[in-house]
C-alpha cells in the first residue's frame, strides 16, 4: 500500500502538468530514489538554441562568400592590372622592324636544319669574310651548301652593303653560325666592301635598326648583343674585334635607335588621338 507521502507527490505532478502543458517529462538517468523523477524542461528553449545554431551558421557561410568575393575581386584587379601594365609597356618600347625580304632556305642538313629555337638569349654580329660580295650572293652560298655538303653554315638574316636584308631562316628556328649558342640565339650576316671588314653606312644603319628591334621583340637589352668573337673567340666581325670603340659605339648606336623609336611612336599615337 503507497504510503500517503507518495500520493501527495503524485497528485502534485498531475495537478503540475495540467497547469504546464508546454512542460514534457523525461526520466531522470542518473540515479533513482525507487521512483521514477520527472524532469521538466521547456521546448521553447531548445528551439531557440536551435535557432542561434543556425543564425551562426548562416553567419559564418557568408563571411565565408565574402572572404571568397574579395579573392576573386583581388585576382581580377591583378590580371586587369597587369594586362594595363603590358599593353602600356608594348606601347612605349614598341620598335617596328625594318624592311625585310624574306627568302627561306629550303629545310637540310647544312644551312637549315629545322631544328625549333624557343627562347632567345642573345643575338649575334658576324661578317661575311668575303668582301664586295652581295645579300644574295651570300644567300646562295648558303642555298648550295645544301649540294656542296662541304660545311655547315647560315644566318636568320644576311645585311647587304647596300643596306638590304633578306631573311634566310624563320625565328623560330635554329640556324648554324655559333657552334654552341644556335639553340638560344639570332644571328645575323653582315656584307661589306673595305677589306678592314667595316661596313658601309648603309649595313651599318640597317644593322642598329635591326638590333633595336630584335631587342625590344625579345625583351633583350644591348649587353645581349654580342659578336661571334664574343664566344669562341673567332675574329668575326673583325672590324669590330679591332677596334672595340667601335663596338662599344654601336651598341650605344642601337640603344639610341631605340629610345628614339619609342619616342615617335608615342608621338604618332598622341597626334592619332589615342591615349596612353
Amino acid at each position: 500500500m503507497k504510503s500517503n507521502v507518495q500520493v501527495r507527490k503524485r497528485q502534485e505532478l498531475e495537478l503540475w502538468e495540467i497547469a504546464t502543458p508546454s512542460v514534457e517529462k523525461r526520466p531522470n538517468k542518473g540515479k533513482s530514489s525507487g521512483c521514477g523523477q520527472v524532469i521538466p524542461y521547456r521546448g521553447k528553449a531548445v528551439q531557440s538554441m536551435k535557432r542561434r545554431k543556425a543564425r551562426r551558421r548562416k553567419a559564418i557561410f557568408f563571411r565565408c562568400l565574402a572572404v571568397a568575393m574579395i579573392v576573386a575581386l583581388l585576382a581580377v584587379v591583378f590580371f586587369v592590372t597587369g594586362m594595363v601594365y603590358r599593353w602600356v609597356h608594348d606601347l612605349r618600347d614598341k620598335v617596328e622592324p625594318p624592311v625585310i625580304t624574306i627568302d627561306y632556305l629550303n629545310v637540310n642538313p647544312y644551312s637549315r636544319p629545322g631544328l625549333e629555337l624557343n627562347d632567345v638569349k642573345s643575338v649575334f654580329v658576324h661578317y661575311t669574310a668575303n668582301p664586295g660580295t652581295s645579300a644574295a650572293q651570300n644567300r646562295s652560298y648558303f642555298a648550295n651548301l645544301e649540294q656542296t655538303k662541304e660545311r655547315a653554315a647560315s644566318a636568320h638574316f644576311i645585311i647587304g652593303y647596300e643596306g638590304e636584308i633578306i631573311q634566310c631562316i624563320p625565328l623560330e628556328e635554329q640556324a648554324y653560325a655559333v657552334m654552341t649558342r644556335n639553340n638560344d640565339s639570332v644571328s645575323i650576316e653582315c656584307c661589306y666592301v673595305d677589306e678592314n671588314g667595316q661596313f658601309t653606312q648603309e649595313t651599318y644603319d640597317s644593322l642598329v635598326h635591326m638590333l633595336a628591334w630584335l631587342v625590344d621583340e625579345y625583351d633583350l637589352n644591348t649587353e645581349d648583343i654580342l659578336r661571334h668573337y664574343d664566344c669562341g673567340g673567332k675574329l668575326c666581325p673583325i672590324y669590330y674585334v679591332e677596334n672595340e670603340g667601335a663596338w662599344k659605339q654601336l651598341l650605344q648606336d642601337v640603344e639610341t635607335f631605340g629610345e628614339q623609336e619609342a619616342e615617335n611612336f608615342d608621338l604618332d599615337k598622341v597626334e592619332a588621338g589615342i591615349s596612353l
